[in-house]
């Protein structure tokens, strides 16, 4: 199939006696022909990497090129090794852009090579739609198979390992790891590219260390299973930084709706069937993360918090709230503030005092006069813990 993409874009080249390159929607070289006396160093960079230069590929993000509907005209520009103008073609399915072809302009173009272009667009178009067409059947069966690690059957999920191994994947992996990719927004209302495309961009450009064996997700709302596999223990170290750029590439995404990314990591395990227990404990540690307002959090760092997430994981239905708990849920908020600053200084009442700047004396009254409108006993060992419980419960809701 790229054998007929390069020569398609050969032919365009030497119909226009110019140079002409394809990349994909990641500005990855798909194609390119031989060059017409119009070498500049930012061809020459993206002929010998096969992708231009960090500087120049963020550039042409900010222009928005994944978003433009008809071609555009690229001035030159020095700075990012543009000697000469370049005509910017993005090409497009309907579900997204498959790539983008960029043809240079050392001289205008004639009314008959326009019309030339415009023929071959469409061919470089359907041609990439077949190529992607059998790249999402492969994904399908992945996603599918990667589905199959999550169900409680243990036969299924060993199956869908062997399945994954068949297809490729985890090859050499020894050790796996699941993250759990929660995002804030909605995929339906943003109008934007579909969720796969928009992860796949983001792990792509995060995920880079050469650690990894091979990496793999299911995209869902609001919560997406990513599993990668690596060739040696990771470091605690290594993970925390492609988690950082994880976050960070999804706060650069190019959607109308900021994503509100959160993730969780889980624990290693040893075996790729064993990757649903890595995925439960990366669950439980986006609620850690979101319950202290940050943007990742692992379960083995904070053992403390991820034991508190998971022994108050459900919020028990209306029906089973005593009155106690009725009435502390519909409590003013000056009641609330009293209790959490209490909990949070573990009941010392000298503390809590400080942080309110009150006397010691005040805060006993508060307190007394707080629990009996709520229906308990301060002073009850039972009462303070299930006051407590409740408001952790409440802050892991967020």
């Amino acid at each position: 199939m790229f054998d007929t993409v390069q020569e398609t874009v050969d032919r365009l080249a030497m119909a226009l006696n110019r140079s002409v390159v394809l990349e994909d929607a990641e500005f990855v070289l798909l194609a390119s022909s031989a060059h017409y006396d119009d070498l500049d160093p930012a061809r020459l960079q993206t002929l010998t990497a096969r992708r231009p230069s960090d500087a120049l590929a963020a550039e042409l993000r900010a222009r928005r090129l994944h978003a433009q509907l008809v071609p555009r005209v690229l001035e030159a520009d020095p700075a990012f090794g543009l000697e000469h103008a370049r005509l910017a073609i993005t090409l497009r399915s309907r579900y997204g852009v498959l790539g983008f072809l960029w043809i240079t302009l050392v001289r205008p173009l004639t009314p008959s090579e326009a019309s030339v272009i415009t023929e071959t667009v469409e061919t470089l178009r359907s041609l990439l739609v077949n190529v992607s067409q059998s790249i999402e059947a492969v994904n399908a069966e992945v996603e599918s198979e990667m589905l199959g690690l999550l169900t409680p059957d243990a036969p299924s999920r060993r199956n869908s390992a062997s399945e994954l191994v068949d297809l490729g994947m985890y090859t050499r992996s020894r050790r796996f790891v699941a993250l759990c990719l929660s995002l804030g927004a909605e995929w339906a209302p943003w109008g934007g590219p579909p969720p796969r495309e928009v992860i796949s961009r983001v792990l792509l450009r995060a995920i880079t260390t050469p650690m990894i064996d091979a990496y793999s997700f299911v995209p869902s709302t609001p919560d997406t299973f990513i599993l990668i596999g690596f060739r040696n223990e990771p470091t605690p170290e290594a993970i925390d930084s492609m988690v950082a750029a994880i976050v960070r590439e999804a706060d650069a995404a190019d959607v109308h709706e900021p994503l509100d990314a959160v993730v969780g990591i889980g624990a290693p395990v040893d075996g790729l069937a064993d990757a649903w227990e890595s995925y439960e404990q990366a669950l439980v540690a986006v609620r850690v993360a979101r319950s202290r307002g940050r943007r990742s959090a692992s379960w083995m760092a904070d053992p403390i918090a991820a034991s508190v997430a998971t022994l108050l994981a459900e919020e028990p239905p209306p029906h089973l709230l005593p009155e106690p708990l009725r009435r502390l849920a519909a409590a003013p908020p000056e009641t609330l503030e009293l209790f959490e600053v209490y909990v949070a200084h573990g009941e010392r009442i000298t503390e809590v005092a400080e942080q309110l700047g009150v006397h010691r004396a005040t805060v006993h009254y508060r307190l007394k006069r707080a629990a009996a409108s709520i229906g308990i006993d301060i002073d009850a060992d039972d009462a303070r813990f299930v006051i407590g419980a409740w408001l952790r419960q409440r802050w892991l809701r967020g």
